[in-house]
């Protein structure tokens, strides 16, 4: 109130009038909540639309770097439903990793109680910031009720020959005593982005999924709308590549080899590596 009546005045006195958020958005937000403006229903008169942002890390508080993402992805949402689509715009949190056990380590706390503590803030910052997502739609991968499904992919895929182990190298900090992926590795001196420590590869016994299987399908554009350098980006991925013909002077026949090369993101293995630890289990 008092907000509002120092606005009042310094309008009338012709001062450039200021937008008082500490009065205005907590009003708004309550209201949106009070008539579950984003709570998403089934409407089968309308088309369907689902929308999946970047889910942060539990790593503390939230900064730009998390915000970055949303905001376009806030704003295309928003479009979209005001076009007329029934949009799920989902949030959540992706709770496991090393790092987060790392951080509750150092600071003597049980890895649960500090990624709970941190979803708990990271949630009250997410709201202030009156986005549509829809909050009945959360998902914690730390949660059983959300891990339990995918440990029952991971079986399927073991069941179809799809998942196998085999001894890879991989890019290892000493200190952080984990994995890094290859955008975690830094400079000529390739160490690591979070202590600084100088990575080496480790060779380890680990998961691999054969994507092999499904090069052809994986390369198959024409029902997905990607722009050209994802494309270009997913086919180098892949690496797919055409064999060469020759022929036999002995079985007096031709020969055609085709080989897709299935890698991972870091490039040259022959399937996607399940580079993840076993998950701590929080209950």
């Amino acid at each position: 109130m008092a907000a509002a009546k120092k606005l009042a005045g310094e309008a009338a006195a012709g001062k450039p009038e200021r937008y008082a958020t500490v009065s205005i958005e907590p009003k708004w937000q309550a209201k949106w909540e009070a008539d579950q403006l984003y709570r998403v229903r089934i409407d089968l008169s309308r088309p369907k639309f689902y929308f999946l942002t970047m889910l942060p890390y539990t790593s503390g508080d939230l900064h730009f770097g998390h915000w970055y993402p949303m905001v376009p992805s806030d704003a295309r949402a928003r479009y979209l439903r005001m076009r007329g689509f029934n949009v799920l715009f989902p949030i959540g949190f992706d709770a496991f990793g090393l790092p987060a056990e790392n951080a509750a380590i150092k600071r003597g706390i049980h890895p649960k109680t500090w990624t709970y503590d941190n979803i708990a803030h990271m949630r009250r910052q997410l709201r202030t910031l009156g986005t549509m997502f829809d909050w009945e739609r959360e998902a914690v991968s730390a949660d059983p009720e959300f891990y339990r499904w995918t440990q029952w992919f991971f079986a399927q895929l073991f069941r179809h020959g799809l998942a196998y182990k085999k001894l890879s190298p991989v890019d290892w900090c000493p200190n952080c005593n984990t994995t890094l992926a290859r955008e975690q590795v830094w400079g000529d001196d390739r160490h690591c982005e979070r202590c600084g420590t100088p990575v080496i590869k480790k060779n380890l016994d680990q998961w691999f999924f054969r994507i092999t299987r499904y090069a052809e399908e994986l390369l198959d554009f024409s029902t997905i709308d990607w722009p050209d350098r994802v494309r270009t980006l997913q086919t180098n991925w892949i690496g797919r590549s055409q064999g060469a013909s020759s022929s036999s002077a002995r079985r007096r026949r031709t020969r055609s080899r085709s080989s897709p090369r299935g890698r991972t993101r870091s490039g040259g293995r022959p399937s996607w590596s399940w580079r993840r630890s076993i998950p701590w289990c929080p209950a």
